[in-house]
């Protein structure tokens, strides 16, 4: 009879050690996911469009969140070597950034790093209820190397990290899968900075 009681308490300190090990993860896995809007590249007639509604403060008009909206883009941007311009809308409350970044991409096979120059556009409008962030044009230049043609080969979104093109196999499918995993951390990030002005 006592060795009965051994094995149920057992049972039951083993179901409890599961139980909270598989709450654990899925919080974590929540809290993971929170920042994470983006986690598929959505094509939308023929071009690789990422768009994200953001609910804004409603203790402030939308033109106080444009301000603060506009002073983020004027901090963030200005002096930036990969800046190509900043549009400022008073009027709509709407602005639009061209800018490039470089992305240190995942580890390879090979264990290498590789890093692209990401060209990337994108639109923010305020309203009443919130605003809208459209992230569009993105294009990918590798990183210059000895032998290669003075004018770099570009590479658009549609060419390398939608669901299609990611679908290769050997090292260009590892290179697009890279470059698709950095261009969703780069541009959830984005979301990140811009969700927390508001």
């Amino acid at each position: 009879m006592f060795q009965g009681n051994k094995t149920n308490i057992y049972i039951i300190m083993k179901k409890t050690v599961l139980t909270i090990s598989l709450l654990l993860a899925i919080i974590l896995n929540l809290a993971a996911q929170n920042d994470a809007v983006f986690s598929s590249v959505p094509v939308v007639n023929g071009k690789v469009v990422f768009e994200q509604f953001i609910i804004t403060n409603s203790n402030k008009t939308a033109e106080q969140n444009y301000v603060q909206l506009q002073n983020w883009v004027k901090s963030k941007y200005s002096g930036s070597p990969l800046l190509s311009g900043i549009r400022f809308d008073e009027k709509s409350n709407f602005v639009t950034v061209s800018a490039g970044t470089n992305l240190i991409l995942p580890a390879n096979k090979a264990g290498v790093r590789e890093e692209m120059t990401m060209n990337y556009r994108f639109d923010v409008s305020i309203t009443g209820a919130g605003c809208m962030l459209v992230v569009r044009d993105i294009t990918y230049q590798s990183a210059k190397k000895d032998g290669d043609s003075f004018f770099p080969k570009k590479y658009t979104a549609e060419q390398t990290i939608t669901d299609q093109s990611v679908n290769v196999y050997g090292t260009e499918g590892e290179l697009r899968a890279n470059l698709r995993k950095a261009s969703l951390d780069f541009f959830n990030g984005l979301y990140s900075e811009i969700n927390k002005l508001f």
